[in-house]
């Protein structure tokens, strides 16, 4: 099959549209390592190990670097040059089509919306980032989920895998990887997005299949939010805060940085919940039980189940942040574009130096 990416064009296919496949499951690898590998000091190349296995069948590597509005692709999005930010829609239904991904909202079509599976290596920590990329592009969220454990563990219990190398090989010989018509696009089993977006991001008869009306990234804000949270928490005083820092009726900001948060400083109000307290300690590819991640807002304060309290994620680049969307959404919050937001440039923009922005830094 043509693996249900590809193109429509206006023209020619107006009365021959091929009927997209019947939905299937998609292996997707999320790795993606923010610091050196602590046993050999060196940053370890996500996509090169995906070339050479082993990998899940027929999986697809997804690069939250790559499929982003970085400064080369998107100069007027991006002009700080700000790390892995959000992608447009349309970025991500040509990633999606170049995978072969069926997906977006059912609209009565809902056999034809892709199971999506996220997993990694052992090492990367961050994949419900790429969850949270899914959900907030459009796909199905009941058809979005987390490989809980890692690919090692998966291997350790028995788990069928491809082990053969991609390098050197002929694109295109994993059947249904490959959009159809997508196969340029591939270097050795990985994504080219670069070519992808100047050959057809600007060319409007190249229609995309993946079905998704989201043109910008759902549960995002961007600094100005933030600046009116902190400012408004700041000019009630003192006075009416209650005793956890928290301010009624208000917006809560939730910092989910590890040692970031005290060594580099934080905004003011900022309540921090460190992303690997929502993870295992065991494992850090599988979240918490629900009683325990509970606990962590309880012992913060933080009313998750409390719809009409707004929630601002802020970390240290935008990826660790999704730890704290999902533990909310597996906890059974009511999510809307207006209580829940990902503050997707997070320290990275809030903290530069000719940032203007209230900061608490560390005593020393």
């Amino acid at each position: 099959g043509d693996g249900g990416g590809g193109l429509i064009k206006k023209k020619k296919n107006k009365k021959n549209k091929k009927k997209p496949p019947p939905q299937k499951l998609v292996f997707v690898d999320g790795s993606w390592y923010h610091r050196p590998d602590p046993i050999t000091n060196l940053f370890r190349n996500p996509s090169l190990e995906f070339q050479t296995g082993p990998r899940l069948p027929n999986a697809r590597y997804l690069d939250m670097d790559a499929i982003a509005s970085s400064q080369e692709l998107f100069p007027e999005r991006n002009p700080k040059g700000l790390m892995h930010m959000m992608p447009t829609g349309r970025l991500f239904r040509l990633a999606m089509d170049a995978f072969g991904i069926s997906g977006g909202a059912g609209s009565g079509m809902d056999d034809h919306v892709d199971h999506v599976i996220i997993y990694a290596k052992r090492g990367a920590l961050f994949i419900p980032r790429i969850w949270f990329s899914f959900v907030s592009m459009g796909h199905d969220p009941d058809r979005v989920h987390l490989m809980q454990g890692s690919l090692e563990d998966w291997i350790e219990e028995g788990g069928e895998v491809e082990d053969f190398s991609l390098l050197g090989s002929e694109d295109g010989e994993r059947e249904g990887t490959v959009g159809y018509g997508f196969e340029r696009f591939f270097d050795q089993g990985i994504l080219n997005v670069t070519r992808l977006f100047h050959e057809y991001y600007h060319t409007e008869e190249v229609q995309t299949r993946y079905r998704s009306s989201v043109e910008e990234a759902l549960n995002i804000c961007g600094k100005q939010d933030v600046l009116n949270a902190v400012n408004a928490f700041l000019e009630q005083g003192e006075s009416k805060r209650n005793g956890d820092g928290l301010v009624d009726d208000n917006t809560i900001i939730i910092d989910t940085r590890g040692s970031g948060y005290k060594r580099k400083g934080h905004m003011p109000s900022a309540i921090h919940l460190p992303y690997s307290q929502l993870a295992s300690a065991d494992n850090p590819l599988v979240l918490r039980p629900k009683e325990e991640l509970r606990k962590l807002f309880i012992e913060r304060g933080i009313d998750v189940m409390n719809p009409k309290q707004k929630i601002i994620l802020s970390c240290g680049s935008g990826v660790s942040v999704c730890h704290g969307y999902l533990a909310m959404k597996i906890l059974g919050r009511e999510m809307t574009e207006e209580n829940t937001r990902i503050y997707d440039g997070s320290w990275m923009e809030w903290g530069r130096d000719d940032e203007d922005n209230p900061k608490i830094f560390p005593t020393i």
